[in-house]
């Protein structure tokens, strides 16, 4: 009998390991939904074809232009096959090479990806990839049991494939340790594209049928929970939020939670397609998502209902309007399929580049206020874009505000003139900073904007907003503030206040009114421009008036009266304690 059982023992212990036996989703730590980080408030740009040659001309451009680039995207193609999530070295050398040295340059990397693997791919784009036989991963996916409706293939636009179960859990263990080499590498997030929207409307899975929503929802919350606990509080997933394109009933595809980057993507290249952008970017924004944004200038040469009609031509008058709009939403994002750069434009080269310049360094500068409103609105304060109006008023208007503090209203025809609804309150010209102020609750009616640089903002009295200026290209500081904080104020007789949420993730008050500025510290040299309608009899901090900027950046602290745009610019030392200002009228 014991021989028997020692015979047993011993089979048992030379089996072979079950090859089907995966470490699962329950053996990876998952912590909680995380905020958008402070990076992803910059720029980011695009191409739909790339390779590593291309990335770096495309990045290069861009330096040497001095716009800024706070991410690039790596669409599809980067990898060996649909979706085998290792890169291809043919079209990326030393693709782990290159990670390190866009993260030298400050520029993060953000790989596309779908949650189908193919067993058969190609690309319609020109100068995609087509591939022989399947994908790598996939016939393990298959014997193995990993994919939903019992490994069915389903026509997508990368090919035939099959979708990974992310209610399996040896799948989704299988599923991440494929992403473990990425992580190693140090990517910063994904773009996750929309495969699941061609599976079936109800999907058979490891734990039953559910349906597309729940698998979608399901397969956006996985990448982010599991990226996050490989890269730390960084990392982001770039998700749909509300979306209606290809003839596809509109739905949102990521929870809310689940979106730490939204994008409405695929739109024509047209004012119908910056519309249609704006229709789902206001629809994602009442519904509770935060940083939003679009393609700039539209994804698509086509109608996205009708792929076989003409062409639509390229428009750097739309590519304008367009660009402003996105700067001015918090996701600024340039991407599309004709791989369009500021200076590869058809016509107005030179002031295509100078305004996208303008317009991608406002809205780098602006990302402490990016980031503070957004932390406010996690925190179920009050949201970071709020579309004015009703769904109903808002097809040919699009008026939206920042915060508090701005208030933007889209060009979105060639007319360039709008009529606009100035919400109630008192409001000041952005670009037109020492013009009297505008009183609210009025139409504007017929109100030009023929500069192609430029669309309609107005900034609201008591506003407070706080910027990373370093260059002088906004005009709203020099490059020897390049390591300050700048502040800018428009404020009323009642004290105004902003919660900052400082380089160190603290946070600083920001008070101000006509008579006083108050800061809870002063983690850094800041810079406050306070708008005053006459200069000041007196200016109660440690120096005096200063003639000039060259005189305001070399004092330690001092101040200025600059009466064409009706400006006191204070200069503040570093502090931890709390700094106050007194201005005598």
């Amino acid at each position: 009998m014991r021989r028997l059982l020692l015979l047993v023992v011993l089979a048992a212990c030379s089996e072979e390991p079950d090859p089907c036996r995966f470490r699962t989703a329950a053996d990876d730590v998952v912590p909680p939904p995380l905020a958008t980080p402070r990076w992803a408030f910059r720029p980011w740009v695009s191409k739909d074809i790339s390779d590593g040659a291309d990335t770096r001309a495309f990045l290069d451009g861009f330096r040497e232009r001095g716009i800024p680039v706070g991410a690039i995207v790596l669409d599809s193609p980067w990898e060996t096959h649909y979706n085998t999530l290792i890169p291809n070295e043919a079209r990326y050398p030393d693709f782990a090479g290159m990670v390190a040295q866009l993260h030298a340059e400050d520029i993060r990397v953000v790989l596309w990806t779908t949650q189908m693997v193919n067993r058969t791919g190609f690309d319609l784009e020109p100068g995609g990839d087509t591939y022989e036989g399947a994908a790598s991963n996939y016939d393990e996916g298959q014997r193995c049991g990993l994919f939903v409706d019992g490994g069915s293939d389903y026509l997508w636009w990368k090919g035939l494939g099959a979708g990974v179960d992310f209610f399996h859990p040896q799948a989704v263990g299988w599923w991440h340790r494929q992403q473990d080499a990425l992580y190693d590498i140090g990517i910063d997030g994904w773009k996750l594209d929309f495969g699941e929207q061609y599976l079936p409307d109800e999907i058979d899975t490891h734990a039953g049928v559910v349906d597309r929503q729940t698998y979608s929802e399901a397969y956006y919350a996985d990448f982010l929970a599991y990226g996050a606990s490989r890269r730390g509080p960084d990392f982001v997933t770039m998700v749909r939020p509300y979306d209606q394109s290809y003839g596809f009933p509109g739905r949102f595809y990521a929870r809310r939670e689940h979106a730490p980057v939204a994008w409405v993507g695929d739109n024509r290249r047209d004012w119908i397609g910056l519309a249609d952008a704006l229709d789902h970017i206001f629809r994602s924004a009442a519904a509770g998502y935060t940083v939003v944004g679009s393609d700039i200038g539209g994804y698509l040469d086509r109608d996205d209902v009708d792929l076989g009609g003409p062409t639509l031509p390229f428009d750097t008058l739309v590519f304008a309007r367009w660009t402003a709009v996105g700067a001015l939403t918090p996701f600024m994002q340039l991407h599309g399929r004709a791989n369009i750069a500021p200076w590869t434009v058809p016509d107005h080269a030179d002031e295509t580049v100078a305004l996208y310049r303008y317009w991608a360094t406002l809205h780098d500068e602006l990302v402490p206020f990016w980031l503070s409103l957004a932390r406010a609105a996690e925190a179920g304060g009050a949201p970071l874009l709020r579309p004015l109006g009703d769904e109903a008023s808002w097809a040919g208007d699009y008026r939206y505000a920042i915060g508090d503090a701005l208030v933007v209203a889209p060009i979105l025809d060639a007319s360039s003139a709008r009529d606009i609804a100035l919400p109630a309150g008192t409001y000041y010209d952005w670009w037109q900073p020492g013009a009297p102020a505008i009183a609210g609750d009025r139409m504007l009616a017929g109100f030009a904007m023929p500069e192609r640089d430029r669309i309609p903002v107005f900034v609201r009295q008591g506003a407070i907003i706080p910027m990373n200026v370093a260059s002088s290209v906004t005009g709203l500081g020099t490059p020897a503030r390049a390591s300050a904080l700048t502040v800018l104020a428009w404020p009323a007789a009642t004290p105004s206040q902003f919660a900052l949420v400082d380089e160190d993730d603290a946070a600083t008050t920001i008070r101000v009114s006509t008579t006083a500025v108050e800061l809870s510290r002063t983690l850094r040299s800041t810079y406050v421009r306070v708008r005053l309608e006459s200069a000041p009899a007196s200016v109660s901090i440690a120096a005096g008036p200063v003639a000039d900027d060259a005189a305001l950046d070399a004092a330690t602290t001092g101040w200025r009266y600059e009466a064409a745009t009706r400006s006191l610019w204070l200069k503040l030392p570093a502090s931890t304690a709390p700094v106050h200002v007194d201005i005598t009228p």
